[in-house]
């Protein structure tokens, strides 16, 4: 849950600013009947005027009014305003006008809703709350609505920029991956990151008057970092705190997993706890090694040699299992293919399995699973069953 401030999304809407969640939220405050009369005074002081010429207090022009935001608030989000708009604005809207007004505006409540968002699309939520929809199949070009960001989505790859970046303020981004998908990401500095299903990563839009470059990792990222000596590339889990200069590896911090991993493929990185952030007392890590982290653990990290090609065999579409128990491969399953596995054979759950899959179908990895040891499952739908064997 967020506190939003209907304060600030009042202004926000007519400065045609509001976001389409501040509009869907606006939509529902204004439904309540105490909050309709604030809204007709607002529009008694003048911030609005009804292109119909309809008095206010009707309720015809109270529902065009509602009509207006819901238009807005389920256009596209490509479009910068709806157009045709019912309601024009007055011409100057940057000063409050009368006591009477700002009295109104700092006395209307704060109401607590959930941010929305679709589980199931990619989506961008910028600094000021507005959240973009991407489609990594579709090539676009993107504006926010105030104009100052446009995002180009191009092959299966998203970049930014910023006609305006205001000093001494970071303006972060969240990217988040459903299930089923991934993207890869541009950052400002040309560095490369490919986020995994299921993952989501908080970033600034520019690292310019920043000391170090840093991002905020859940779930799993394949990270190819633009070499800058001067400033170091830092990745950010809830337990792991991974610091580069220039160089090629993958974290998987799934919250599912209770373990965080850092697997390097080229260069150096240095792993420290992320409660404990101390450069000089990193562990550094040499190509093909992998550094774990389980969560509530008493040690740091278990640093082994690892075949690396199974680590990142993901961001070439191959889903590839080494030694995985059942219980770990039913969760990659499920983001794999954006889907719900209940196990109901418990013993199954330790068994190990060692295979590489193909852009197969989730029937055929199971059943493939199968040869090697004897398990039913129904499926319908989105919901898959795993069950002892028919025959026990």
């Amino acid at each position: 849950m967020t506190k939003i401030d209907i304060r600030r999304i009042i202004t926000r809407y007519i400065n045609q600013e509001a976001s389409q969640e501040e509009l869907a939220i606006l939509y529902e405050w204004v439904k309540k009947e105490n909050n309709k009369e604030v809204f007709k005074k607002l529009v008694q002081a003048d911030f609005l005027v009804n292109y119909e010429d309809k008095s206010w207090e009707s309720e015809e022009a109270f529902e065009s009014f509602l009509h207006t935001i819901k238009q807005r608030e389920t256009s596209k989000v490509k479009l910068l305003y709806a157009g045709n708009q019912i309601w024009k604005y007055a011409a100057v809207i940057t000063i409050i006008v009368g006591s009477s007004l700002f009295f109104l505006l700092n006395q209307s409540p704060q109401i607590v809703v959930p941010v929305e968002v679709d589980s199931n699309q990619i989506t961008l939520q910028l600094d000021n709350g507005e959240v973009l929809t991407l489609d990594p199949e579709s090539d676009a070009t993107i504006q926010s609505k105030n104009g100052s960001t446009v995002v180009t989505l191009a092959k299966g790859v998203l970049t930014q920029k910023e006609a305006r970046i205001k000093k001494g303020k970071v303006q972060n981004n969240t990217i988040r991956v459903p299930y089923g998908k991934n993207l890869s990401v541009t950052l400002q500095d040309g560095s490369v990151v490919m986020l995994n299903s299921g993952s989501s990563m908080t970033y600034p839009s520019s690292f310019a008057g920043m000391d170090t470059r840093e991002v905020q990792l859940k779930g799993e990222a394949f990270f190819e970092v633009a070499k800058n000596p001067k400033k170091p590339f830092i990745v950010r889990t809830e337990t792991m705190y991974t610091q580069v200069f220039g160089t090629v590896f993958n974290v998987s911090a799934y919250e599912e997993d209770d373990t965080t991993e850092v697997v390097l493929v080229e260069g150096s990185v240095g792993v420290g706890k992320s409660n404990k952030v101390n450069p000089e007392a990193l562990q550094m890590l040499a190509p093909s090694q992998k550094a774990s982290n389980i969560m509530g653990g008493e040690k740091d990290f278990v640093v082994e040699d690892v075949d690396v090609s199974s680590y990142i065999s993901w961001t070439k579409g191959i889903l590839a299992f080494e030694n995985e128990s059942m219980g770990q491969i039913i969760k990659r399953l499920q983001r794999q293919y954006n889907i719900k596995i209940v196990n109901q054979y418990e013993e199954l759950d330790e068994r190990r399995f060692t295979g590489m899959f193909d852009e197969e179908t989730i029937d055929h990895v199971l059943k493939t699973i199968q040869a090697h040891t004897h398990f039913s499952y129904d499926k319908k739908e989105n919901l898959i069953t795993i069950k002892k064997p028919n025959n026990e």
